[in-house]
């Protein structure tokens, strides 16, 4: 951490002292700030300690953007809650960030996010501290970081997985040119074994303290006009118990001991661009148990051939297909070996201002979270199920949308959509496990309406969802109705119910009526206050009611140059 902060107040340093952009500086106003604040106060009454939801919570969340002369920007933003969301999730709610850059030079401090490759970091959360150095007028680059990629959580009654304080820290640099570009990383990331503490009589051995190197190289060529090729290769060496019996010797950053495991992954693709569309083919190989504590879900043990081809016609018609086959079972270790055809097709279409259709169909293994449908029926405030970063991963997939849109836009704007999803999902991440090998089906359709000189909207909509699993079936339909008008020019109100009907092997209904009002004043100020009544007859509490009173404020300020001070000193 002392390197970390070592290299901050150098940049801090080289930014002071850096040649300034005279032009520039001469333009740019000298100091300017923009940004928001959020403040959400949620009353809940009775106390429901089914759902667990507490009797009063706050959620305060802002950000604020500060540029000098038009060159040094300062983004900090923040978010906390007094409500403990989850014990088991290690994705903060309470964070602060801050990321300030000059020209080519970007900083990462606190609750940050960085990507270096699919392979090996790819956007997870650290609180730490990072750097990107992208020079304009060079064509070389370099990224680090370093921080805190998992919060211990301990032992508990409820908590049968608990989970080991990880650090981690990488580097990428290379170079990158018009023709061909070549890029390296390296990330490292360790339990600390000394975070967590067990009681006599529970057995740690499968959840040992693990540590694990990945790496990768990547390189793109262009050697005519639209032509690409790219590739990348990775190596992820895990280390299953840091605990384990050494044997005596090191490699690389590891010391070798009898959990030491190793992992590869590679990519290479061609692609030809044309005026309206191209063509391509690529080759992936993932070997099994491939896996980057520095990401957060990896697909492995496959190896895909895939043809590529994609079609843009007169802005009006898209057409984008990926068809190839696929194996499993790379290494002859699984009682079964699946090789099959993979094949994604998207299509949309667009042939007037007033119809636009779509649709997919996908049998390609892919990670997605799953909105739960009872879930989003029984939310009263926008900030329930915050922590839910689980993710489900599907082996098809198929999607189709159809909108109209019709009306005086003078008067009356109407619209009616309607979609339909299906999705079938095979393995889960982590401890997640509500959608293993289970059909999912979505039915909508939404009419809208807004009346031009009232401003007056109106909608109603119905959706039907299919849960099928191996043991059981749910059907939720779900009837919502909504309406808004103003009262006066700048207070708003907006009504909306929403009843669903659950069958399953406990049939109940659930009716969600929300009443909400919305003041804006001062300009850059507004209130918003709402009302939501929850009655849930599956269980014996009765109504529930949530108040809901939130404050945004909206910043934007700036110091003028002395030449304009005397049309404005400033603006507000």
């Amino acid at each position: 951490m002392k390197r970390v902060v070592a290299i901050v107040i150098s940049l801090i340093v080289v930014i002071s002292s850096s040649a300034q952009d005279i032009e520039q500086l001469t333009k740019a106003d000298p100091v300017a700030w923009s940004g928001g604040l959020t403040w959400s106060n949620i009353f809940t009454w009775p106390k429901d300690s089914a759902r667990q939801v507490p009797t009063y919570s706050y959620y305060i969340s802002g950000s604020l953007n500060t540029t000098i002369f038009g060159v040094v920007s300062v983004p900090i933003s923040f978010a906390y809650t007094n409500n403990k969301l989850s014990s088991t999730i290690t994705y903060p709610f309470n964070r602060f960030a801050l990321t300030p850059s000059y020209k080519w030079i970007k900083l990462h401090i606190g609750y940050s996010q960085m990507t270096f490759s699919p392979y090996t970091m790819a956007g997870h959360d650290f609180l730490g501290g990072g750097v990107e150095l992208t020079p304009d007028e060079m064509p070389w680059q370099f990224s680090a970081f370093f921080g805190r990629l998992n919060k211990a959580v301990p032992h508990d009654s409820i908590n049968t997985e608990p989970i080991y304080k990880r650090m981690g820290g990488g580097v990428m640099g290379g170079y990158k040119g018009e023709r061909w570009s070549l890029m390296a990383n390296v990330s490292m990331c360790k339990d600390d074994a000394n975070s967590l503490s067990f009681a006599e009589g529970i057995d740690t051995t499968y959840i040992a303290p693990q540590s694990n190197l990945v790496g990768s190289i990547s390189a793109v060529l262009k050697p005519f006009e639209r032509t690409t090729i790219e590739g990348e290769y990775a190596i992820s060496i895990i280390n299953a118990n840091c605990k384990a019996d050494s044997l005596g010797h090191t490699s690389g950053f590891f010391e070798e001991n009898t959990d030491i495991s190793r992992h590869t992954a590679g990519k290479v693709s061609v692609s030809q661009a044309f005026e309206i569309g191209s063509i391509g083919a690529t080759y992936e190989r993932v070997s099994p148990f491939y896996k980057s504590f520095a990401s957060y879900y990896n697909t492995n043990n496959f190896e895909n051939i895939t043809a590529n081809f994609s079609l843009d016609i007169a802005q009006k018609v898209n057409l984008s297909t990926n068809v190839g086959w696929q194996r499993d079972n790379l290494n002859n270790q699984e009682v079964n070996t699946n090789s099959q055809l993979i094949y994604s097709v998207s299509a949309n279409a667009t042939p007037s201002e007033k119809w636009s259709f779509g649709g997919s169909v996908s049998n390609v293994q892919s990670y997605v979270h799953i909105k739960d449908i009872l879930e989003q029926v029984t939310q009263t405030t926008q900030y329930q199920n915050l922590d839910t970063l689980s993710f489900t991963e599907l082996n098809f997939s198929a999607s189709g949308n159809v909108n109209y849109r019709f009306g005086d836009k003078e008067r009356l704007v109407q619209s009616i959509s309607s979609s339909y999803t299906y999705q079938k999902a095979s393995h889960e991440q982590e401890n997640s496990q509500r959608f293993v090998s289970n059909r999912l089906h979505n039915i909508n359709a939404n009419y809208q309406a807004s009346h031009t000189p009232t401003k007056v909207t109106g909608s109603f909509g119905t959706n039907y969802n299919i849960n099928k699993t191996p043991e059981t079936e749910s059907n939720v339909l779900t009837l919502i109705a909504s309406a808004g008008a103003p009262i006066v020019k700048q207070v708003r109100t907006s009504l909306s119910v929403n009843y669903s009907k659950v069958d399953s092997e406990t049939d109940y209904r659930i009716v969600n009526t929300r009443l909400s009002l919305s003041y804006s004043f001062l300009k850059y100020h507004s209130l918003n206050c709402s009302i939501t009544a929850l009655n849930n007859n599956s269980n014996d509490s009765g109504t529930q009611y949530t108040a809901n009173i939130t404050y945004n404020l909206s910043l934007g300020y700036s110091i003028k140059r002395k030449s304009a001070r005397n049309e404005k000193e400033t603006e507000i």
